[in-house]
């Protein structure tokens, strides 16, 4: 049985809807308390979950002095259910317009402490800020981005056949709304069971998305890694786990190698099989340092 879990806020927290194209978006804002922020950071979520997830990774900049937003993208968390459509994010180009729209609105028109602006994905998430960084509009604003185990290359064990994949991004341009369902193996992501288990039992998680989405997903991290990473300007992370059975360490590597020379860029690759790093007892402490220590350096 699913569990609507809702969110217990800090004093320093605040849940707004915003409505952006037609559809109504859950954000959660983070707000420093004691000083005014050093930088705005947006947190874009992986496929099949929703942004609460990231409380820990939010409230950890937060203590930080980083203001922070995260949000609930289309067709999933609480905006998919209020939507009433399950996993349809829609055509990728479509969500950096949103992201832009509401790094202006909610972050950069709304406040004046500070300008500086970075941006962190995961899996899907991360698959998205990679490529929101590759579009010189959007990439003028960014000062650097995280991507943490990107599905730029999925792992063939989360893969339908090669044969299949190519049929399906072939029909995808001509029936994007057929819905389907992802390979995700929930234990693959964390060996902690206690997250496990409230991954599992969440309302607002489901491995559900439609096959226009799951096309342009596979389109745009190709593209990603193999095109636009060689025109790449913003300083660039990526984090992997070795082992990662959901999207594969070597679409990270791949990308990294064809990333500019003289771009400032690091690729860590940790000795994990899990797909969530920052849900990992012995990686998250480590990946959370990481993470701040390289947004801290580009300010």
């Amino acid at each position: 049985m699913s569990v609507k879990s809702e969110p217990t806020l800090l004093q320093n927290e605040s849940i707004e809807w915003v409505k952006y194209d037609g559809i109504e978006y859950y954000t959660r804002l983070y707000n420093p308390i004691d000083s005014p922020a050093i930088a705005n950071l947006i947190i874009v979520h992986g496929f099949g979950e929703h942004s609460d997830r990231y409380e820990p990774l939010a409230r950890y900049f937060c203590k930080n002095n980083f203001r922070v937003l995260a949000f609930d993208m289309k067709g999933f968390g609480k905006t998919g259910r209020k939507q009433g459509q399950l996993g349809g994010i829609g055509q990728f180009d479509k969500v950096y317009k949103q992201i832009n729209h509401f790094a202006n609105t909610l972050l950069l028109q709304k406040y004046s402490d500070t300008s500086k602006l970075f941006i962190y994905g995961h899996s899907m998430g991360g698959c998205i800020v990679l490529n929101y960084c590759a579009v010189p509009e959007y990439a003028s604003s960014i000062s650097a981005v995280i991507s943490s185990a990107p599905a730029l290359k999925v792992d063939p064990s989360a893969m339908p056949p090669a044969m299949l994949v190519s049929v399906l991004k072939v029909v995808s341009k001509f029936l994007p709304s057929i819905p389907v369902s992802s390979n995700i193996n929930p234990a693959d992501l964390t060996s902690d069971p206690v997250e496990l288990e409230k991954y599992k039992q969440s309302f607002y998680n489901y491995n559900l998305t439609n096959i226009g989405s799951a096309g342009s997903m596979l389109d745009e991290g190709d593209a990603c890694r193999l095109i636009k990473a060689k025109s790449y300007t913003v300083p660039c992370l990526v984090v992997h786990g070795k082992g990662d059975k959901v999207t594969s360490s070597q679409g990270s590597i791949e990308f990294y190698d064809n990333l500019p020379a003289s771009l400032d860029k690091k690729l860590i690759i940790h000795d994990s099989n899990f797909h969530e790093l920052h849900n990992e007892p012995e990686f998250k402490d480590i990946v959370f340092d990481q993470y701040l220590d390289w947004f801290k350096s580009h300010i």
